[in-house]
């Protein structure tokens, strides 16, 4: 049987997950922001902390935390003795449903409320899509 054919082993689905992270890790680069998860960590770049590390790692390096670069961040958490965690599957499904909500959800959310009261969409829409772009 040729090379590269042929059924999918244990090492070939964890090279596709390993280069699906990376073409993710490399998109959530590019569009840089602190997502909250789901148990209330936040994502960072390509890590999950909580809160008071988040503020740590601000208080350390004198800025926000989503405009650190991976080394800046990484070095950070060294210096203050945190342990990396990075993102899993699910977490990634969080970050990349995040990504694809509008950057201003005050301003959709507005649109939505006036689409409500002209009767266009009715209040469960209004209240689900609310839920939806709140993370609730």
């Amino acid at each position: 049987m040729p090379r590269g054919r042929g059924v999918a082993g244990p090492g070939r689905m964890a090279a596709r997950r390993m280069t699906a992270r990376r073409v993710r890790r490399m998109r959530r680069r590019r569009r840089r922001r602190r997502i909250i998860l789901v148990g209330g960590l936040i994502a960072v770049g390509t890590h999950k902390l909580t809160k008071s590390q988040v503020d740590q790692v601000e208080q350390q390096t004198g800025k926000q935390a989503e405009e650190l670069t991976d080394e800046e961040l990484e070095q950070a958490m060294k210096q203050l003795g945190i342990e990396p965690e990075e993102l899993n599957d699910e977490d990634w499904k969080q970050v990349d449903a995040a990504d694809d909500e509008p950057e201003d959800y005050i301003a959709e959310l507005e649109r939505l409320s006036e689409l409500n009261k002209q009767g266009v969409i009715t209040d469960e829409e209004f209240e689900a899509k609310k839920k939806e772009l709140l993370n609730l």
